[in-house]
Order: C-alpha cells, then sequence, then structure tokens
C-alpha cells in the first residue's frame, strides 16, 4: 500500500514555469508602474525561485521569522501603493495591488492548491493588460505568455515526465489551435452591444493627450512632440481635398480672460445656419480616446454623425465623453457660408478683457480708423505678421506677463497658438467679432491602406472673424509667416524637430523611404486589427452578416437556442455525473468517511494530505485507549478498498459501527 504523500514541496520545473508564465504576464505593467512597485513582484518571484533552485527556506515552511517578515513587508507594500495612488481601487491602483499580492502567493505556493491558483492569478493579469493597451503587438504577447502558462500546467499534470520540454510546448499549441475555432465563431457571430460590456474607472482615460477646450501660450505647441494618433480619415472619393484644405474643426473658442481662450460650457444658442455652394465631401473618422465630448469633423460639417448634435459656433459633440475608439460617418463642403447664430454671438465675439493688451487695443483701432473696410484691417494684420519678420517655432520664449503685447511688441516669436490668439484680438479691438478654432490640420496619407493618419502634433489652432457679406470666414494668421505648415505640414514646416523617424533611417532617401513603407504597412496592419477586432461591434457585425446573407434577427435567435440548448445539455451532464459519483462511491470509503468523522467530534479530524495510515497513528496516539480498533479498522478499509477483498466489508461495517470512542 502506497500512502499519500504529505504537502509535498513542488517540483523545481513546474516551479520554472509558473514563474515564467506568471513574470511575463507582469513584465508589460512596467510600461505604466513604477520602478519601485514593478520591482516587487519581481523580486518576490526571485525569491521564489532561490528556494527552489537554493533551498533557500518558504515562508509556509513553519519558519515565524520568515512569515512575520512577508506579513509587514505585504502591509507596507499596501500602504505604499495607497499613498501613490491615494487608493486602492480602479485600474491602476487595483492593478498594482494585484501585482504585489500575486507576488507574495507566488512565494508561498508551495502544494498542489497553490500552484492552481497562481495559475489563474497570471490567467487574470493577462487581461489586466489589456485595460492599458489592445494592439496587436500587446495580444501577440499575451498570447505567447498563454502558452507558457498552458505549457505549465501541462508539466503540472505530467508529474512522472513523459513528455520532453518541446512535446509539452506542442501540445499547449494543440490545445489553443483547438480551441481557435470556438473562439472565432463565438467572436464574429455572437450578438454585438454598443459599447463594451464593463466601464473602465475614470483612471483608466485619465491623462490622454489632445486638443483641450482651454488654449494657453504653448499648450498646442505641446502636442507637437507626440507621436500619438488622434484619428484616422477615409473618403469615400477617390480624391481627397488636398493638404491645405484639410481643418478638422474641434472646440471653437469665445471667452477670452486676458491669458487663455475658452470654450463656452453652455449652449443656449440655436446652431448657426450653413449654406452650401458645392458637392459634400464624404469620410469615415476613427477617433481615439479622448474622453472629451467633441468629434472633429472637414470644415465644414454638413451632416452630422449619428448619436452627436450640433451646438453653437457649429460645433459637432456627443451626449457622452468618448471613453473608447469610436467610428463615425460624416458629410462636409469647403464653399460655404456660414451664418451667425444672432445678435448675442457677435456680442460675445467682440468682448475683451478690461487691462489687457493695451499696445494692441491702440494699434487695432489706428488700423481700423484708417481701413475703409473690415476686409483692409483683416489684410493689414496679415502683411504685418510677415513684413515684421515674426518667427514660427516650436521654443517661443515665455510671455510672463500680457502674452498678446508681449508677442506682438517684444519677443515676435510663436506657434500657432500664439498667431491665433493675437490675430483674434486685433480683430477684436478693431470692432470685428472673432474667435479661435482648436483642432488638426493636415494629415499624413497611407498609400497602403488609402487614409489620411492625423497624429498629435498636427494639433492647430486658426481664427474665424465675422464678415457681414460672407458669413464667419476662415483665416490662419500661421499662414502669413510659416505657409509651409498648410501647405506640406508640420513636418516640412518645423524640419529641425525629430517625429517618428529612427535615427537609423534618416541617411538618405532611400532609408527614409523604406521606413516610411514600413510605418504605413504597420498601421494598415494595426488599422485593420482596430476595425475588425477592437471595434468589431453592432455595425460591424451586421455588415458581415449581410454579406453572407444572413439576417442578424434570424442568426441571434439561432446562436441564442444554441448556446442555450448547450448550457442546458451540460447542466443536465454535469448533474448525472455528479449523482453517479455520489451514488457510486466504493462502500469501504463510505463506510471510512464515517469512521473518520466519528474522529472528528473528538477533535481528531484527518488533514486533508493525510493517507490513512498516517492518520491511522496519528488518531492512535491521541486515543491511545483506542489505538488497536483504530488500526483494525484502518486494515480493513485498505483490504477491502485496494486489496479488492470484498468479503471484509461485512467485517469493516461491523467494527465501524461498534466504534464509539469517548472523549479522551
Amino acid at each position: 500500500m502506497t500512502e499519500s504523500k504529505p504537502a509535498q514541496q513542488l517540483e523545481k520545473q513546474e516551479i520554472y514555469w509558473l514563474t515564467a508564465g506568471v513574470g511575463m504576464s507582469i513584465l508589460p505593467h512596467a510600461l505604466h508602474t513604477p520602478v519601485w512597485l514593478i520591482l516587487c513582484p519581481f523580486l518576490l518571484i526571485a525569491w521564489r525561485l532561490g528556494c527552489a533552485v537554493r533551498g533557500w527556506p518558504l515562508p509556509a515552511s513553519g519558519n515565524l521569522g520568515l512569515r512575520a517578515i512577508c506579513i509587514i513587508l505585504m502591509f507596507a507594500g499596501v500602504i505604499s501603493i495607497h499613498a501613490y495612488y491615494q487608493t486602492l481601487v480602479g485600474r491602476d491602483a487595483g492593478t498594482a495591488l494585484l501585482l504585489l499580492l500575486t507576488g507574495f502567493k507566488i512565494l508561498e505556493t508551495h502544494v498542489d492548491r497553490d500552484f492552481y491558483i497562481s495559475t489563474f492569478l497570471g490567467l487574470f493579469i493577462i487581461i489586466t493588460n489589456f485595460f492599458y493597451s489592445q494592439t496587436l503587438l500587446t495580444a501577440a504577447y499575451m498570447m505567447i505568455t498563454l502558452l507558457i502558462i498552458i505549457a505549465g500546467l501541462i508539466s503540472f499534470n505530467d508529474r512522472k515526465h513523459t513528455l520532453k520540454t518541446g512535446e509539452r510546448i506542442t501540445m499547449a499549441v494543440q490545445l489553443l489551435c483547438q480551441a481557435l475555432p470556438v473562439m472565432l465563431i463565438l467572436f464574429l457571430l455572437f450578438p454585438r452591444i454598443n459599447g463594451p460590456l464593463w466601464g473602465m474607472p475614470d483612471d483608466a482615460i485619465r491623462g490622454l493627450t489632445g486638443v483641450d477646450d482651454v488654449m494657453t501660450p504653448g499648450s498646442i505647441s505641446r502636442l507637437i512632440q507626440s507621436n500619438d494618433i488622434a484619428f484616422r480619415v477615409e473618403f469615400e472619393d477617390a480624391d481627397a481635398p488636398p493638404k491645405s484644405s484639410l481643418y478638422w474643426r474641434g472646440p471653437v473658442l469665445t471667452y477670452m480672460d486676458g491669458r487663455a481662450w475658452r470654450r463656452r460650457l453652455t449652449n443656449l444658442d440655436p446652431p448657426a445656419r450653413l449654406q452650401e455652394s458645392a458637392d459634400s465631401i464624404a469620410y469615415t473618422i476613427t477617433l481615439e480616446a479622448t474622453n472629451q465630448r467633441w468629434l472633429y469633423t472637414l470644415e465644414m460639417p454638413s451632416t452630422i454623425p449619428d448619436r452627436a448634435m450640433l451646438a453653437d459656433a457649429h460645433q459637432v459633440i456627443t451626449r457622452k465623453p468618448v471613453k473608447n475608439r469610436f467610428r463615425y460617418a460624416a458629410l462636409s463642403t469647403q464653399d460655404y457660408r456660414l451664418a451667425s447664430s444672432g445678435p448675442r454671438e457677435l456680442q460675445r465675439s467682440l468682448q475683451m478683457f478690461r487691462g489687457f493688451h493695451p499696445k494692441t487695443r491702440a494699434l487695432a483701432e489706428q488700423w481700423a480708423r484708417e481701413a475703409s473696410t473690415p476686409a483692409e484691417v483683416i489684410a493689414r494684420a496679415l502683411r504685418w505678421f510677415t513684413e515684421e519678420r515674426f518667427i514660427y517655432t516650436l521654443s517661443p520664449p515665455a510671455l510672463p506677463g500680457d502674452p498678446v503685447d508681449d508677442f506682438l511688441f517684444d519677443t515676435r516669436q510663436g506657434f500657432c497658438e500664439h498667431y491665433a490668439s493675437a490675430f483674434a484680438v486685433i480683430m477684436r479691438a478693431a470692432g470685428i467679432p472673432a474667435r479661435v478654432v482648436t483642432g488638426y490640420q493636415g494629415g499624413s496619407y497611407n498609400p497602403i491602406g488609402d487614409y489620411f493618419i492625423v497624429y498629435q502634433r498636427n494639433a492647430h489652432a486658426w481664427t474665424e472673424v465675422w464678415l457681414a457679406e460672407e458669413g464667419w470666414v476662415r483665416i490662419d494668421p500661421t499662414t502669413a509667416v510659416s505657409p509651409a505648415r498648410v501647405e506640406q505640414g508640420i513636418e516640412n514646416a518645423l524640419p529641425n524637430a525629430v517625429f517618428d523617424l529612427p535615427m537609423v533611417f534618416s541617411g538618405n532617401e532611400f532609408t527614409r523611404s523604406l521606413w516610411r513603407n514600413l510605418h504605413n504597412t504597420w498601421d494598415n496592419i494595426n488599422n485593420q486589427w482596430n476595425q475588425w477586432v477592437i471595434s468589431y461591434g453592432p455595425q460591424r457585425q451586421d455588415s458581415l452578416f449581410k454579406k453572407i446573407g444572413l439576417k442578424r434577427q434570424e442568426l441571434t435567435k439561432l446562436i441564442l437556442g444554441i448556446v442555450g440548448t448547450v448550457a442546458l445539455m451540460l447542466a443536465v451532464i454535469s448533474f448525472g455525473l455528479f449523482r453517479h459519483y455520489r451514488g457510486a462511491r466504493d462502500p469501504s470509503r463510505q463506510l471510512y468517511d464515517r469512521f473518520c468523522r466519528k474522529l472528528a467530534k473528538r477533535g481528531i479530524r484527518r488533514l486533508p494530505h493525510e493517507g490513512p495510515m498516517d492518520f491511522s497513528r496519528r488518531a492512535g496516539r491521541k486515543l491511545k485507549r483506542y489505538d488497536g480498533r483504530i488500526a483494525e479498522i484502518t486494515r480493513l478499509y485498505i483490504e477491502a478498498r485496494y486489496g479488492s477483498k470484498t468479503d471484509k466489508l461485512t467485517e469493516l461495517k461491523t467494527c465501524v459501527k461498534r466504534f464509539r470512542p469517548a472523549a479522551s
């Protein structure tokens, strides 16, 4: 008779697989987690490896000193996480806490149950990585991590070492491939709902870069160094508008407090009337998450997307902030007349903060007296930017005093927000209604996927002025200083700025062209991934159903019926197996369990890892009066169950029935 082993330590190979899989699942969190915090689980994993390789004592081995140290370290880690994040809930703090506790769980792992729990924690950490990144590279890395964890489970269940390392990995790949068809069918055909299945906490979308509804000197230029994508645009027509016409309208800033331009928070005016004079341009935008309510459209939008509304100043906004990638279609016209919402809008567009910009006011008032029409004032202001040798630069001097006067009369160096702000103030001081529009200008064409990529570095600010004969007219004062900014893009306007071109590819035109092709190909792959995987929703699913000749309602009923039937069958089978297991238990085991319950009433409980012989010896030491009876019952049980001596059942039943130990 081979007795059941006591709580044995896991084999070294099992520890290697476990720490490799969990470590790989934790590693990507180093990109967004403080160094001191990400080191904690890795140091704990290294400690556990040292226990396996060097024979260091485990905290679970009974060493009270080690246990005390672990408890102190764990509470110190929890307190540090709370001090750093000011909470223990949310995406960032919750994930950090999970990583820390997983490290401690790995450290105490020494029996089978611990191995399973640690493995499941590793699988859950794989999911948490998608809270931060859902790119194709992330998915591929997580698939490899999942493969390692599955191989670890195979190794754990192959303690006779019948499989080599390569064979275990091959089996893990086979298991994943077997699950792949089912996964694809469920992914493509299972009914979709609008939006994600769960809501992300606020810290998941905090810190996103992008155009804001408050513009101060330097707020746009800070975005120029960002290579993050703002949105992608697909034009339905073969010929897209020229790059100089690609003005992507965002927040319209009307209120100026002397330093900053702000968007109106209330929307009491009706939308301005738009008169179209040319055919509309159809396009589709895939907007990255912004946590803002406004949508970007090509000036000037004539038909707005679904689930959006048109606010005053012809801004397109949504009812809720855009917290996930959002795809929408729109129509725009570039030959238009945008009317005013009413006298109040024009009056607001003339307001100026008292005590600011005295030099600018005096200059603008002089130009207004000398000009016969507002158009002459506009032309003179633009000419002044050109003739006075203003400089278009990414690093203008700070403007601690009056930002407009200091810029126009002292530094004369600025970025687009400096020129748009100063021009709007000049117009208002001259009696011409003006406002600032922020958004993006231009974009990079991707010939591989036939779409435009608008980066955060394409952020831009321009001005709109009111002319009675023409309505609201776009004036971009940046073109007076740097025409290349609009005509050729920010990359050509600031040739010394480094954008997304690695140094290794910047040597000559061939390497630059090679990099552009590689970059465009990879971005197209990511775009397809975003469209068909990340953003696969009801609209995409309906489109797929139409292509294969199925109606959504019919297929939904069919799938729900299949899922319901399969779930019912599994429930029936599980219930039957459970009943069979309960009813078909070995009679000798039932008698032995009754014997164990009698001992448990006397305070002697059988431990999960304890075999019959070990339990018999321990119980005999506790109940010396019944040592012989305990040994006899154990012998009969072993012979009946493992020796297949059915004739011993009657004798075992009699002994168990007569066994009534008194309290010791």
